[in-house]
């Protein structure tokens, strides 16, 4: 006997596919008390494999014409574990701060439930655990949305946008006003931007792409990293020992120099020392060594 097949949405392909049924029963009211039924399926998706549950509620008091001989009965559908229809989980999540990773996971678990005011107070949410973790300072989230502005974390379209899953938030929070789902979908699209540009899509580039250099803490591993194919007698400026790492201090090279030698005069960094200017050389900057043992 051929298994039954039926269609249903598949939270791994993300889209309506062909389903095995591997077991079924359902349960039904007395037709004296209200006569309906929930039938229960257990589902594999022909395509990737992926085991699903699914809910059927069918009301056969309501039935209505469709056509002048054909009727049908409203069944509503819920398919286990929820999921968010045509909707990409961010990839990397673990590359957020927990407190952020949590609320963004609970604001979907929300939209999967159906849940848009919560929903709503989850995105809000979540865009104040971005500015506690980046120390995003302000008495509401109006300014601190602003400052995020103000500091270049984010651009003025993204500030606006901000605003807007703000204003989302005071009304779900303060006049229980129920989100619309359109406008919750939006929002999390707005949200997950961000996380990519704020967190994952800096920790991916810093791997795999230079970026510019602005502070004596961003370029200390370069420094260490080619002091270690120096050799101990060898001297060199400071831009001599960047070599084409020097591309990415696009300003503020001098400066960036002069905290580097009172750093070593401190003794803040003992992995090169200051030395006089080499015999010969007409090389007017400061001359520094590769320090005994480092």
């Amino acid at each position: 006997m051929s298994s039954e097949i039926i269609w249903n949405d598949c939270r791994t392909c993300n889209q309506n596919t062909k389903h095995t049924v591997l077991g079924k029963t359902s349960k039904a009211t007395p037709p004296d008390i209200y006569h309906d039924e929930t039938k229960y399926f257990l589902l594999e998706c022909n395509g990737c494999e992926t085991i699903a549950f699914r809910e059927e509620y069918h009301d056969y008091e309501e039935y209505y014409p469709i056509s002048e001989d054909e009727y049908e009965h409203p069944i509503s559908v819920e398919t286990y574990p929820h999921f968010i229809k045509n909707h990409v989980p961010l990839e990397f999540s673990f590359d957020l701060p927990p407190i952020v990773e949590n609320i963004y996971k609970e604001s979907i678990i929300a939209i999967q439930r159906g849940a848009y005011t919560l929903a709503g107070l989850g995105l809000r949410a979540t865009i104040e655990a971005i500015c506690n973790d980046k120390e995003i300072t302000g008495r509401n989230l109006q300014i601190r949305i602003n400052n995020m502005s103000r500091s270049g974390m984010i651009s003025k379209s993204d500030t606006q946008r901000l605003h807007a899953i703000r204003f989302m938030g005071n009304d779900a929070a303060h006049e229980i006003k129920k989100a619309k789902k359109e406008s919750v979908m939006i929002a999390l699209k707005i949200v997950e931007h961000l996380l990519l540009s704020v967190y994952i899509f800096e920790n991916e580039v810093s791997k795999y792409l230079e970026t510019p250099i602005s502070t004596l803490d961003e370029l200390i591993p370069i420094l260490d990293k080619k002091l270690k194919v120096i050799d101990s007698d060898s001297t060199f400026t400071f831009v001599k020992l960047l070599g084409t790492a020097k591309r990415r201090i696009l300003e503020g090279m001098d400066s960036l120099e002069t905290e580097l030698i009172q750093r070593v005069n401190d003794g803040n960094y003992d992995k090169i020392e200051v030395t006089a200017q080499p015999d010969g050389t007409t090389e007017s900057s400061q001359w520094f060594k590769k320090a005994a043992g480092s």
